[in-house]
C-alpha cells in the first residue's frame, strides 16, 4: 500500500469510528484515550505532515494490538489543515468541542501551532499539546505544551557550529519574516555569541521568495560560503533555485521543518543534489538503532515506501506519548506527568529527557543525493 492509500484509509477509519459524545469507550468497554491531530496533509508541509501522521498511526496501532496501555486504547483522529492557520483553528475547535479529544498531538507548521495556541477553543479547554512540529516556544500555551524537538534557535546554533568545524566562516542565516522567526534569529545570535562562534549575516526572506534575487546578489558580493534557510518550503525552494546556479559551491542547509521532498520536486534533482538537511531524529535508514528497526518493520507491513525522518519523528513522538500515558493519572495533564514521573524515556537507542524544556536537543545533518536519498 502506498502512503496516500494508507493515509486515506486511516483518516476515514478514525472519523467513522469516533466515540459518541460523552462515551469514551470502545465496543468492548475499554477506556478510549482520544488523540487529535490537525496537520498539513495537502499544503506546503504535506510530506512532513503525512509522514508524521503515518509514523504515529503505526505506533498507536502497535500499542492497541499489544494492549500496551493496560486495557486502554488510543483513538487517533487526524484532520487536514493544509498549512492554513484558520483551518487549523477550526479543526482544533472541532476536535476539542465535538470529538472531545484528550489532547492535541503533532501539530505542524509554526503559524498553525501559534494560531491554535491562541484560539479560544484551546484556551478555554483543559487539554494540552504534545509533540508539535515546532521549534518555537508558544507563550499562549505556556505550561500546556510538551516539546520533543530542539528549539529552532538551538538548531541554528548547532548547524553553524558544524559549518565552523569545516572552516566555513562567511555564513548567512535566511529566515521567514514572522515574529517567531525574528525571535529565533535573535536567540540564535545570542547563543552563537555565548559560544564564541562567528556570527552569520542574517536576511529576511519575503513570502514566495519575492526578494530572492536581491539576497542572492548580496550573498555573492559577500562571498558567502554557507547559508542556513528556515522558511516555508516554497520560499526555500525558490531561493535555492536562484542561489545554486549563481553560487554553485555554497553549502546550503535547510532547517528541519522545511519539507525537503517538496523542495527537491520544485528545484529538480540536479540543483537539489548536495543540499544539506538538518534533522532532529536518528537516520531513518540506520537499522542498528532499535527504534529505527522497529519503525522500519512496522512501516514495511503496510507500505512500500522508504522510511523518512518525519515518519520516524511521528513514530518516536507517539512512543513517547505512550510512555507518559502509562504514568499519567489524567491524559489531560501530560507535562507534569512527563517531568515528574517519566523523566528520561529511552525509545530504543534514542533518549527523550522530559526534565528539559525541549525533551530532545540533538541535531544531526544529512546530505541529499541526486536520487532523493539522505546520506
Amino acid at each position: 500500500m502506498n502512503r496516500r492509500m494508507f493515509l486515506g484509509s486511516s483518516l476515514a477509519a478514525s472519523l467513522s469510528l469516533l466515540p459518541v459524545s460523552g462515551r469514551a469507550q470502545d465496543a468492548l468497554g475499554r477506556r478510549l484515550i482520544v488523540v487529535g491531530q490537525t496537520a498539513d496533509l495537502s499544503g506546503g508541509m504535506q510530506n512532513i505532515g503525512r509522514d508524521y501522521f503515518t509514523g504515529a498511526k503505526l505506533a498507536f496501532d502497535q500499542a492497541n494490538a499489544s494492549d500496551a496501555l493496560g486495557g486502554r486504547r488510543i483513538k487517533f483522529i487526524g484532520l487536514d489543515d493544509g498549512c492554513d492557520p484558520g483551518r487549523a483553528v477550526a479543526n482544533a475547535k472541532r476536535l476539542i468541542d465535538d470529538e472531545r479529544v484528550d489532547l492535541l498531538f503533532g501539530l505542524t507548521a509554526e503559524s498553525c501551532v501559534e494560531a491554535v495556541a491562541n484560539s479560544a477553543a484551546f484556551k478555554d479547554s483543559s487539554i494540552e499539546i504534545f509533540a508539535p512540529v515546532s521549534g518555537v516556544d508558544h507563550l499562549a500555551a505556556k505550561g500546556r505544551v510538551t516539546y520533543l524537538r530542539p528549539g529552532s534557535a538551538e538548531e541554528m546554533v548547532e548547524i553553524v557550529a558544524k559549518f565552523s568545524r569545516l572552516s566555513l566562516m562567511r555564513m548567512a542565516f535566511v529566515h521567514a519574516a514572522s515574529p517567531s522567526m525574528l525571535a529565533v534569529r535573535d536567540a540564535a545570535l545570542a547563543g552563537l555569541k555565548a559560544r564564541g562562534l562567528t556570527l552569520p549575516r542574517t536576511y529576511v526572506l519575503k513570502e514566495s521568495a519575492g526578494n530572492a534575487q536581491a539576497l542572492v546578489s548580496t550573498m555573492a558580493s559577500d562571498q558567502t560560503q554557507a547559508v542556513v534557510i528556515m522558511a516555508d518550503s516554497i520560499s526555500a525552494a525558490l531561493l535555492v533555485k536562484q542561489l545554486r546556479p549563481r553560487l554553485p559551491t555554497i553549502f546550503i542547509c535547510l532547517g528541519s521543518t522545511v519539507d525537503v521532498t517538496s523542495v527537491q520536486q520544485l528545484v529538480g534533482a540536479q540543483l537539489a543534489n548536495g543540499l544539506m538537511v538538518s534533522r532532529v531524529v536518528p537516520d531513518p535508514a540506520n537499522s542498528l538503532i532499535p527504534v529505527v528497526t522497529s519503525f522500519q518493520r512496522a512501516l514495511s507491513k503496510y507500505m512500500d515506501e522508504a522510511p523518512t525522518s518525519a515518519g520516524l519523528e511521528g513514530y518516536i513522538a507517539a512512543q513517547a506519548l505512550l510512555a507518559v500515558l502509562r504514568k499519567a493519572d489524567n491524559p489531560r495533564q501530560l507535562l507534569s506527568a512527563a517531568q515528574r514521573r517519566v523523566g528520561v524515556f529511552d525509545a530504543g537507542g534514542w533518549k527523550v529527557n522530559f526534565a528539559n524544556s525541549r525533551a530532545v536537543e540533538k541535531v544531526e545533518m544529512a546530505m541529499l543525493t541526486r536520487d532523493g536519498k539522505l546520506l
